[in-house]
């Protein structure tokens, strides 16, 4: 009988104190179990970030945001015929979010009385983004006068490496988030399964499995080679953009997007210095843009620029 008090006791204490866990994580480190989309009556889609002549909220516990994709497959507001200016990024120049004028290429492009198109498309690498443009330029023929393209730290490397791979086995390279088809049942074993309902429900189990397990097994010379890895991929792309610019004539501009907790804690300048070494063309740290105030600038658990982040940023490109 002592033994099964103690054993209670000790399951007890042990649930409480994941409770008290999980509620202060939320407060401390809050890590978003992901994005839903769902049309405008509130009901759950499954359908593509960039699906053609479609309206729909993406929803987080940071955000619900009005979406609108034009006809042609990118963000709203949709170009008038051939665009002066194309933004090209993941879910940091999509403006994943916040409402369609509230996004900073929206709002740059209506300050300066500018015919743009939102190319960007969450979740890509830079080797799709290359090649949307491209894409784009060839087959609407296009011939935009300038092209801002934004590179993000925070994931953009390990996504360029997962790409160059199911490039070099001759797969598609399409991110997940244009084709966010649900899994069938069966599909996932029963310990996956498990996996992401935990993910899904508990935030300090996020921290564990995104922060601490990675830490924890990839050691600091593998983080290197993949971090050396990821940069040569990157340089590779770089020179393509490049070269798209002299076949087609015209000028872009490269800006690096770190993320916050690198903006927060003053440690983006070296890898900044890594990234520029990739290209001659000087790049734009817009890590000095959001210094001051970080938190007000980013969504506390999405971790993407909140309404006051891209009204931030767009003034820093308008002042340009």
């Amino acid at each position: 009988m002592k033994v099964i008090v103690n054993l209670f006791l000790l399951g007890f204490s042990l649930l409480m104190a994941f409770v008290v866990g999980e509620v202060a994580s939320r407060y401390i480190a809050p890590i978003s179990p992901g994005p839903s989309i769902v049309d405008m009556d509130g009901k759950k889609q499954q359908i593509s970030y960039v699906q053609p002549s479609n309206v729909f909220r993406i929803v987080t516990p940071d955000y619900d945001a009005e979406t609108t994709i034009t006809a042609d497959g990118y963000r709203a507001p949709a170009a008038n015929g051939n665009p002066d200016v194309i933004f090209v990024g993941d879910s940091f120049t999509y403006a994943q979010g916040v409402k369609d004028e509230e996004a900073f290429p929206a709002i740059y492009c209506k300050a300066k009385n500018l015919n743009c198109a939102n190319l960007s498309v969450p979740g890509s690498s830079t080797l799709y983004e290359v090649d949307r443009l491209e894409s784009f330029i060839v087959k609407k023929n296009w011939r935009p006068k300038k092209v801002h393209f934004f590179f993000f730290t925070g994931n953009d490397f390990g996504d360029n490496i997962d790409a160059d791979a199911k490039r070099s086995q001759g797969q598609r390279i399409e991110p997940g988030e244009m084709n966010i088809n649900p899994p069938k049942p069966g599909d996932k074993g029963m310990v996956e399964t498990i996996i992401d309902l935990g993910l899904k429900h508990s935030n300090l189990l996020r921290i564990a499995y995104f922060q601490i397990l990675p830490m924890i097994r990839n050691s600091a010379e593998e983080n290197e080679q993949a971090l050396t890895k990821g940069l040569a991929i990157t340089k590779n792309e770089f020179s393509r953009l490049e070269a798209l610019s002299q076949k087609y004539e015209f000028e872009y501009q490269l800006y690096t997007i770190f993320p916050e907790p690198e903006i927060r804690h003053d440690i983006y300048q070296t890898l900044g210095k890594r990234i520029q070494a990739q290209t001659e063309k000087p790049i734009t740290m817009l890590g000095d843009v959001f210094k001051e105030n970080t938190r007000d600038y980013f969504f506390p658990s999405d971790g993407h620029f909140s309404v006051k982040g891209n009204a931030k940023l767009a003034e820093f490109l308008i002042s340009q």
